[in-house]
């Protein structure tokens, strides 16, 4: 069956904008991935990443917490999770993990574990994209915050490098604290920062999450659904 393409960001009228998105053949195992999201696929239009939540904590009995990633562009920044570890598993394209510095391929079928407090980064290597799951034991607090910062991008609230108003990433990285660290800036510079500015942020307005980006009405608006 031939290819179509999903994910497209929509405008306005609803329509999608040229592009955008990725393809995906109907009877691939990425399709079939999607076929088993129990939530809808989100978006960040200026990174040109995709998640699709995949087992839900309350789904795993709180043992784990699973989504489907896909990229088309860097990825997420080096970090390291606090207390659990996150499994990479390649479905589709060509995905490297780096950890400590050191490169790891993970090939379609192939899987590897990231464990807790060891520095790494997702980096999706080749011409179109690469898709993973990734699977966290026990469940972290990232998912959450990646809707929101994917949120605020189509929203227009990111910079053109696709990062946060100041303000909101200190408060971010004051809730990260126990669960995510970020290397740049480092840790020392930024965490006794956000100590200091998160509650200012919070007193103007700014929050972890919000609720128009857990809503899945938000995200049928803007992103084009996987028709399978």
């Amino acid at each position: 069956m031939k290819s179509t393409r999903v994910g497209r960001t929509l405008d306005r009228n609803g329509e999608p904008i040229p592009g955008s998105g990725f393809e995906v053949d109907p009877d691939s195992v990425l399709a079939e991935t999607l076929r088993e999201r129990t939530g809808p696929l989100v978006s960040n239009p200026v990174s040109q990443e995709w998640v699709a939540e995949l087992e839900r904590p309350e789904d795993t009995g709180g043992t784990y917490h699973s989504a489907l990633y896909l990229s088309a562009g860097e990825g997420p920044p080096e970090h390291y999770h606090v207390g659990y570890d996150e499994t990479f598993e390649g479905i589709a394209g060509e995905l490297t993990v780096v950890i400590d510095g050191r490169p790891h391929r993970v090939s379609p079928g192939d899987s590897r574990t990231v464990p807790a407090g060891r520095v790494h980064k997702p980096r999706y290597d080749g011409d179109s994209f690469a898709a993973a799951i990734g699977t966290v034991e026990p469940p972290g607090k990232t998912l959450p915050l990646i809707k929101t910062l994917f949120g605020l991008a189509h929203d227009g609230l990111v910079s053109d490098a696709g990062q946060p108003k100041f303000l909101q990433g200190m408060v971010w990285t004051d809730e990260l604290a126990d669960d995510t660290v970020f290397t740049s800036p480092p840790p020392a510079v930024a965490h006794p920062l956000a100590t200091v500015l998160a509650p200012i942020g919070r007193r103007v307005g700014y929050r972890v999450t919000y609720p128009k980006y857990e809503d899945p009405a938000f995200w049928e608006l803007h992103v084009e659904q996987p028709p399978f």
